[in-house]
């Protein structure tokens, strides 16, 4: 006779382990700017932090901002922080509110997506 318990063991742990497969994606783990930060002086670049590797080449990141704003260049990755990628700010960087706009596709091929703000005093 075959014994089952191998099965319903190994069941169990398809059971168990299936929430965590469901939070595996590249979901945004911070940022700098913080997230609704209220900073001194805009910074020459963002720096987005992710909960797991990203693929840079297929990530997409849009920022916005007040008159003036100079826009920002592609995503790039961060060197030696497979977790993270930057995006440069070009040309004036005035006081008021940006936005952040990503996109994201992680290393286990799903897509997030989402967006953030953070202001720049006068």
């Amino acid at each position: 006779m075959v014994s089952r318990r191998p099965i319903l063991a190994l069941a169990a742990l398809a059971v168990a382990l299936a929430p965590l497969a469901a939070d595996a994606h590249a979901f945004l783990a911070k940022a700098d700017p913080r997230v609704g930060s209220v900073i001194a002086h805009a910074p020459p670049a963002i720096r987005l932090n992710f909960t797991q590797g990203v693929v840079v080449p297929f990530c997409r990141v849009s920022v916005t901002g007040p008159a003036g704003f100079g826009g920002a260049g592609a995503p790039h990755a961060v060197t030696g922080d497979p977790l993270s990628l930057e995006v440069d700010l070009k040309g004036p960087t005035p006081p008021g509110t940006y936005v952040v706009r990503w996109r994201a596709l992680s290393v286990d091929t799903h897509v997030t997506e989402g967006d953030f703000s953070f202001q720049v005093k006068p």
